[in-house]
């Protein structure tokens, strides 16, 4: 089940890759961006004034940063008799204010006339996914180019992507039938995440996890997400309730979503930990999960066990350390100081478009990225042929526990 098409939320986007003449206070006096064809293209031949228009610009190691604002399409030249200079009038925004030349520039609008324009820093994870949603690509173009919108499916983890730039991603009509099995089984409030995550496996009856632990455990994370989305929209809506009278308590909305945030912030990954116990118990791999190693380091599985990683004559060749993250940004090289004994660890991630920075950090500093054959092709050809896949990293870790 996916969040339908990316035209869906925009009617369409150009990207370009900044330079000093677009944001640079020295050599911008202007506040616009020059309306070249793509963005013709995207507005049309008529003036459009103070368009509502969110910026965003997204980093790696920071939450990212909103501002709202508007911009204006306009042509300098109207009344001249054969000469057009098109042109985007920004407003000042601290988002413009944090972008550097080089950085990722896409500006998307949707069918109410509504504008977003997201920066991502150079280099980052944030680019990388940003080019992938977009489609385009690793180019280094100062000059707008158009980006295709109605290609792209939106699963799961493209729809954190948008939920990133600040685009609510609507749930499918279809998986309003799961919340009568949801409340018949769990009631009105959250149960363990454990529990949780059972469950919704148990939805989507028998899964290949010895033929295809890929395929199903990217499918047992979009079932989960998809599940956890119906249900918090129903509590959510209970919760709410009484504070959406004739006047608005907004202290109390805020207690609420306050406590949503923080609940899905916790949720992802102990859910995704809890789906990759199940791939190894139903492959029958051994491992220990969340044990100490040395001093406070605790990894999220050792295998074969911790007993055998704490066992001085147990050969280090078989043992293997996995750290499991569903985004990474920085958070990666908490992975490398995790296991004294293991010399090339691995991680295992869902996130896509992780950037070529990051992979080629992780390859120099001994740590193995292990992710979803399904995930492969948000990534570049480089990268994928050094990436190992669920399947690969299965085999491995069972020939190492048969010795």
């Amino acid at each position: 089940m996916d969040y339908g098409a990316l035209n869906g939320y925009f009617d369409g986007a150009v990207a370009k890759t900044l330079a000093a003449v677009d944001i640079s206070p020295a050599k911008s006096n202007q506040h616009e961006f020059n309306g070249t064809g793509p963005l013709r293209a995207l507005f049309g031949d008529d003036d459009i004034k103070g368009m509502p228009t969110t910026f965003a610009y997204l980093e790696d190691d920071a939450d990212p940063v909103f501002d709202h604002g508007f911009t204006t399409w306009y042509d300098a030249r109207r009344r001249h008799p054969t000469r057009t200079e098109y042109r985007l009038y920004y407003n000042d925004n601290k988002c413009i204010a944090a972008a550097r030349p080089g950085d990722l520039m896409v500006l998307a609008i949707s069918d109410a006339g509504e504008v977003l324009i997201a920066f991502a820093k150079a280099g980052t994870t944030a680019e990388s996914q940003l080019r992938w949603l977009f489609g385009v690509g690793d180019t280094a173009d100062t000059g707008f180019k158009a980006a295709p919108t109605d290609a792209l499916r939106i699963d799961a983890m493209a729809a954190q992507i948008l939920e990133s730039i600040g685009i609510e991603v609507g749930i499918p009509s279809a998986a309003d039938s799961f919340l009568d099995g949801l409340v018949e089984r769990f009631g009105e409030s959250f149960p363990k995440g454990a529990d949780f995550s059972a469950y919704s496996v148990s939805t989507l009856g028998e899964l290949d996890w010895e033929g295809d632990p890929d395929g199903s455990l990217v499918a047992c994370y979009e079932r989960e997400e998809l599940l956890f989305r119906v249900f918090e929209r129903h509590i959510l809506e209970r919760d709410l309730a009484p504070f959406l009278g004739t006047t608005l308590d907004v202290d109390g909305v805020l207690r609420v979503t306050m406590s949503t945030f923080q609940r899905r912030k916790s949720r992802a990954g102990t859910a995704f930990e809890n789906q990759l116990s199940m791939l190894f118990d139903a492959r029958g791999i051994r491992y220990s999960a969340q044990k100490y190693t040395e001093g406070k380091s605790k990894p999220d599985f050792v295998f074969p066990s911790i007993e055998d990683y704490h066992d001085p004559a147990f050969p280090v060749a078989r043992l293997t350390v996995l750290g499991a993250k569903t985004t990474i940004k920085e958070r990666w090289r908490q992975v490398l100081d995790e296991a004294d004994r293991v010399e090339l660890k691995h991680l295992v991630t869902l996130e896509p478009a992780v950037s070529s920075d990051y992979t080629t950090a992780m390859e120099k500093d001994r740590l193995q990225l292990v992710v979803p054959r399904p995930i492969f092709p948000t990534y570049t050809s480089g990268q994928q042929e050094w990436l190992m896949d669920i399947k690969e990293f299965c085999e491995m870790a069972e020939g190492r526990q048969e010795g």
